[in-house]
């Protein structure tokens, strides 16, 4: 089955999402321009409009996968071809820090990956790392009041707070 995908080939929540999507057996993926969206009948259904703009607004870092004429956003796509009973949140956090999309993996109330796009990689893998395997609860306990400079939150604060 053919798999459009209109983000940045670069993107964190695009390589992960192009590894799902591959794991649960849809090889053929092109990337694909906004423009797309007009060219398939339906693109309209499905809260299409609502990411295109998020996807421009954000500057491409939301990406959009079309299946077999069915658009689904990241969260959607995950929660269809990933793992049982694995739920993803996605969120925006305060304009103050460098992250500008963070997507968390949830089972049983544990985190099974952290995905910050914006954030410096280094700083984002080991985030994701240390954090995997805990409770939402522990994660929000720890990580609620990790300043940033004088920004008045961090990526760690914005993270719990979006949890």
């Amino acid at each position: 089955m053919a798999v459009e995908i209109l983000g940045n080939q670069n993107g964190r929540l695009e390589q992960r999402l192009v590894k799902q999507l591959k794991e649960a057996g849809l090889n053929e993926i092109t990337w694909v321009s906004p423009d797309i969206l007009e060219a398939h009948d339906g693109w309209r259904e499905n809260d299409s409009v609502i990411w295109r703009t998020q996807y421009e607004y954000y500057h491409q870092i939301l990406p959009i996968a079309c299946i077999h004429t069915y658009f689904y956003n990241f969260k959607q796509a995950m929660e269809k071809f990933g793992p049982k009973g694995v739920k993803w949140k996605v969120w925006t956090p305060s304009p103050a820090v460098c992250s500008k999309v963070i997507a968390v993996a949830i089972k049983d109330d544990v985190i099974q990956e952290v995905i910050m796009e914006g954030s410096c990689m280094g700083f984002s893998n080991a985030l994701n790392i240390l954090v995997k395997g805990m409770e939402v609860s522990r994660v929000v306990q720890l990580l609620q009041n990790v300043p940033c400079q004088t920004r008045g939150t961090s990526c760690p604060q914005e993270l719990a707070r979006g949890l």
